[in-house]
């Protein structure tokens, strides 16, 4: 039999076309709009078609397309949501709230990102999606990572996020390629996938759905599904799960390190681009940003030297991980790096806990490799 595309599918579809035109038929919100804070490394933001290499203060718009290579990226939004977006990362972001723009959605090609959510008001949302999965987020903080060839990764260190995926079952009706048992199956799994994270949970996404979902979302409403990709599909019965995940020390700490600066600064470089009025307040978010993280990096120090940790076999039970820190003057500390933010390493070791520049560490020696902070002198 055929696959047919029912009439459900085909709004959908279309809903999910004028999506993809990132908001033009919305009201037009001229403070919609994420300031970049802090950035590392090469950054690549592409506006209306124009390519453009990221720099600090830039203005990232609905629409844009943010590339990381080796390098890492902070965003402020409007609204106050602080998204990171880590290395070798493709991230588009298909509208972004402003006054009269109530949504954030950040769609994630690839990659890694961490969010940090705002309190959200009735009818406001903060989503994050990938090519199967929707992740809908109130007030929270959470990882989201997307490896090619893998399912999507999600992670809650604080608050709750909401997963599911992100498809119908009345996309696609039954067909020779998909048994009524199957494609009943298929239904009933689909209608109950979604998942609620909490505080130390990740998700657990059934491979062969994740691969199915993504096959109706590409082809169905292109009327390019055929009965043999779907023919080796049986594996209906379990969608999305979650199962505990302690988030480690390392975690925590990056998590810290997603500071904020003062809302009123993000909102006057958004509507100072809007503008071409008076002198952007670049250095402005860097000093405060420059600020915000020094506080993070201090309140990182402050409690690792808290647990009192002094030896290796106490270091590695807690950071589950013992690295060998070689200094530019030739000192050797032994124990873990807990966070690291721009050129600041926080080390804690069984001489104490230290903080040190990129150019105060030649190399860090982990059991089977090394990692060059540095080209060697």
């Amino acid at each position: 039999m055929k696959t047919i595309i029912t009439l459900f599918a085909l709004v959908l579809f279309s809903f999910q076309c004028n999506r993809l035109q990132f908001g033009s038929n919305q009201t037009k919100d001229q403070t919609a709009g994420a300031v970049i804070t802090f950035l590392q490394g090469n950054i690549t933001i592409t506006s209306q078609g124009k390519e453009s290499k990221a720099k600090l203060g830039d203005v990232v718009r609905p629409g844009d397309r943010v590339v990381t290579k080796l390098g890492r990226v902070d965003l402020q939004t409007y609204r106050g949501e602080v998204i990171r977006i880590k290395d070798n990362s493709d991230v588009l972001f298909r509208d972004i709230a402003g006054e009269s723009r109530l949504n954030t959605d950040i769609h994630l090609w690839t990659g890694n990102l961490l969010v940090k959510s705002v309190k959200l008001k009735s009818g406001q949302n903060l989503s994050v999606t990938s090519p199967t999965m929707v992740a809908g987020v109130r007030g929270t903080v959470f990882s989201f990572e997307l490896e090619k060839g893998s399912v999507p990764k999600v992670k809650v260190y604080e608050g709750a996020v909401s997963v599911a995926f992100k498809t119908s079952p009345k996309l696609i009706e039954i067909n020779e390629g998909l048994s009524i048992e199957n494609y009943n199956r298929l239904v009933k799994t689909l209608e109950e996938n979604e998942v609620v994270l909490e505080p130390g949970e990740r998700l657990e996404v059934n491979p062969n759905l994740n691969e199915l979902v993504y096959l109706i979302n590409a082809k169905v409403a292109a009327n390019a599904l055929t009965n043999e990709q779907l023919a080796g599909f049986t594996d209906f019965d379990s969608g999305l799960s979650k199962t505990e995940s302690v988030v480690s020390p390392q975690e925590k700490a990056e998590a810290e390190t997603l500071v904020s600066i003062a809302q009123e600064t993000v909102q006057k470089q958004i509507g100072s681009q809007n503008s071409n009025g008076p002198e952007t307040t670049v250095a402005k978010i860097e000093k405060e940003h420059e600020e915000k993280r020094s506080e993070a990096l201090n309140k990182i120090a402050a409690e690792a030297e808290k647990t009192g940790l002094d030896n290796e076999e106490e270091i590695h039970s807690h950071y589950s991980v013992l690295e060998t820190i070689h200094k530019s003057n030739g000192d050797v500390l032994s124990g873990a790096v807990v966070a690291q933010l721009g050129d600041i390493f926080i080390i804690h070791s069984t001489k104490g806990v230290f903080q040190l520049s990129v150019d105060d560490i030649e190399y860090v020696e982990y059991k089977n490799f090394k990692v060059n902070t540095k080209v060697k002198k």
